[in-house]
């Protein structure tokens, strides 16, 4: 499997060196520590809500991952602090094996950059290695950008609505594939490796 929980990749992003690698127990520190570097509106657009910090369950659950059911992908500048710029993890619904959630945080710093859409490609290929047909979007009404984010990879299909929250789901489509390698490949030279196998 090509995003394996050993998955790890040097790239180049606006002129930045980044590391990008599944996200693993040994990355609490910089999911907390990524929190403190996201504005109020970033976290009530992510999380719904008011949050400050994580507890001890939330990082095991955010962390340590089956990379089956629960697959992340983070991002991180290269150099001793190794801050944690953005991560985007794809679960499985339990009702249906061939849908999974996502979610994507970035932190304010590299939001507008195009880092979202590298994720969300890269996500896409772990979700078609998976079986994934469907994947779904929760987020607040007000993040106008996750919703332009989604309609760039394909037509989304509404779901529940209320005042908090709004659904997305985005039908993958296989054929695409080499459509996103191409977009890919001067980013991340490795991707031509990747063979959902599906």
């Amino acid at each position: 499997m090509f995003f394996s929980p050993d998955f790890e990749s040097q790239i180049q992003h606006n002129g930045r060196n980044l590391r990008m690698g599944s996200v693993l127990p040994h990355n609490k520190k910089q999911i907390s520590d990524g929190l403190k570097l996201m504005s109020p509106e970033s976290i009530r657009n992510r999380f719904l809500g008011i949050k400050s910090g994580f507890s001890e369950r939330e990082l095991i659950y955010l962390t340590d991952l089956d990379g089956k059911n629960h697959y992340a992908l983070g991002v991180e500048e290269v150099g001793e602090e190794k801050k944690g710029v953005a991560i985007i993890r794809l679960v499985k619904s339990k009702d249906d094996p061939k849908t999974a959630e996502v979610a994507i945080t970035i932190i304010d710093s590299y939001q507008k950059q195009g880092i979202g859409s590298l994720l969300l490609d890269l996500i896409i290929l772990a979700a078609l290695e998976r079986n994934i047909e469907n994947i779904t979007f929760t987020h607040s009404p007000q993040n106008v950008a996750i919703e332009r984010l989604i309609r760039k990879k394909g037509v989304p299909t509404p779901g529940e609505r209320d005042r908090d929250y709004v659904q997305h789901t985005l039908k993958l489509n296989k054929n695409a594939e080499d459509e996103i390698k191409a977009r890919l490949r001067p980013v991340l030279p490795l991707i031509d490796k990747y063979h959902s196998g599906t």
